[in-house]
């Protein structure tokens, strides 16, 4: 059995690592039963809902580009869902964490006059809670690559499918260009594309994908660089449905 630290955590929103500077961060799901009970029954039935989840966020306050005020005032003013990966287990290759595509309802700035300046924000999913993999824990990149292939031991049934997720945080050099996929095959020897996000050219990018269909039994991602002194810190993921 191995238990976490919670120091090893890892937020991304919306192409920004928020890692240091949050001090928490809550998430969680639910599905809502409806009772279905009917007459002579003799215990109360139900059947599922819809998916509901939420998440929040509580650090310390920073005015720096980049940090928690601009990014979460940001977010509560564009009205429209961002995009989050909270990684409990720290970005590491391999590991579990969860994505949400969620739209911030409250940001509030805490101000005491003999304590650090703090902000909490709560956001709610237009996606519910989306488990992912990471196939590529955010590291910068400066040429093409393939990630380490993840066996799943078994494929997606045909109508399933799954979602990926990336953030990228930062982007340089002339006329650069990053074209990240997730992929996968039957046989970890064979891979084909399964997901193609657009291409990156600067910084502050984040995407999530959704594909249906059959999701082969092994996975990986695989990135395309191009431009001249091109470098790009990224992050990808995958889940499957």
């Amino acid at each position: 059995m191995s238990f976490v630290h919670g120091s090893v955590t890892r937020v991304y929103v919306n192409g920004f690592d928020l890692s240091a500077f949050l001090k928490n961060v809550s998430h969680s799901c639910e599905v809502g039963p409806h009772d279905s009970t009917t007459f002579s029954a003799m215990a109360k039935t139900y059947v599922p809902g819809l998916e509901d989840a939420t998440l929040d966020a509580g650090g310390l306050f920073s005015g720096t580009a980049g940090a928690t005020d601009a990014v979460m005032f940001a977010a509560l003013r564009g009205r429209s869902p961002v995009t989050w990966s909270v990684l409990p287990q720290g970005d590491v290759d391999g590991v579990f964490g969860h994505g949400l595509l969620a739209l911030q309802s409250s940001y509030e700035v805490a101000t005491p006059a003999d304590g650090l300046v703090e902000v909490t924000a709560t956001a709610q999913s237009n996606v519910g809670l989306e488990q992912v993999q990471v196939l590529h824990p955010l590291t910068a990149r400066v040429v093409t690559g393939t990630g380490i292939g993840r066996d799943s031991a078994v494929s997606t049934s045909t109508h399933a499918g799954g979602v990926g997720y990336l953030q990228v945080t930062t982007v340089s050099g002339v006329a650069p260009s990053l074209t990240a996929r997730i992929q996968h095959s039957i046989d970890a020897v064979t891979w084909v594309d399964l997901i193609t996000f657009a291409a990156v050219t600067s910084s502050n990018s984040a995407q999530r994908l959704v594909v249906a269909g059959t999701v082969n039994r092994h996975v990986r991602a695989q990135w395309t660089i191009a431009g001249t002194g091109p470098s790009f810190t990224f992050f990808a993921a995958f889940g499957r449905y």
